[in-house]
């Protein structure tokens, strides 16, 4: 084989490994678009409103049923899989109703307040690329006052085996909003 062969050979080679590495970083970016995505979603809901339809659903004794010693509410659980549905694992769906859906919905709507979405940045942990780590900006304010605005910090886990869904979310602050809302 010539030396113009091994050069072009060479070339060719060194052409393929920068496309895959392009493909390879394209792929990754869209799915961290995408986690991303899910996250602020996820805090549109949460902090925007109080949702109505939301409220109805969840404390209308008519929606409420009990089968086997155990309420249901086949409404409230149906709109709640269509509003948080496509960003949760199942499991992760179950987890965050039952600790984190109605918290602060509830808590504007008892005490007469209302929640805007200012927005959020996310990041990727360096170690653990199914952790995002992101901090919200949320309005929130009652009639007739002025508005206030709080930083709400938390975690976001995204499931390994699901891509897109998340697996666990958390807050670890919200700058006493959740007690403001409640006073």
């Amino acid at each position: 084989m010539s030396n113009k062969d091994k050069k072009t050979k060479s070339k060719i080679f060194i052409i393929v490994i920068l496309i895959m590495s392009g493909l390879l970083m394209t792929a990754c970016s869209k799915s961290e678009d995408r986690n991303k995505e899910a996250i602020k979603k996820v805090l549109e809901h949460q902090f925007t409103g109080p949702d109505e339809k939301f409220m109805e659903l969840m404390q209308n004794p008519k929606y409420r049923t009990v089968v086997k010693n155990k309420e249901e509410n086949k409404e409230f659980d149906q709109y709640v899989a269509e509003i948080y549905g496509p960003y949760f694992t199942d499991p992760g769906l179950q987890a965050f109703i039952a600790v984190f859906a109605a918290q602060y919905q509830t808590f504007a709507y008892n005490a007469g307040y209302t929640l805007r979405f200012k927005g959020v940045t996310a990041e990727q942990n360096e170690n653990n690329p199914n952790l995002y780590t992101f901090s919200a900006r949320v309005g929130y304010q009652k009639s007739g006052e002025e508005e206030k605005t709080a930083n709400i910090e938390g975690r976001a886990y995204f499931s390994a085996k699901e891509e897109g869904k998340i697996g666990k979310f958390e807050y670890v602050n919200d700058e006493g909003l959740s007690d403001k809302l409640r006073e």
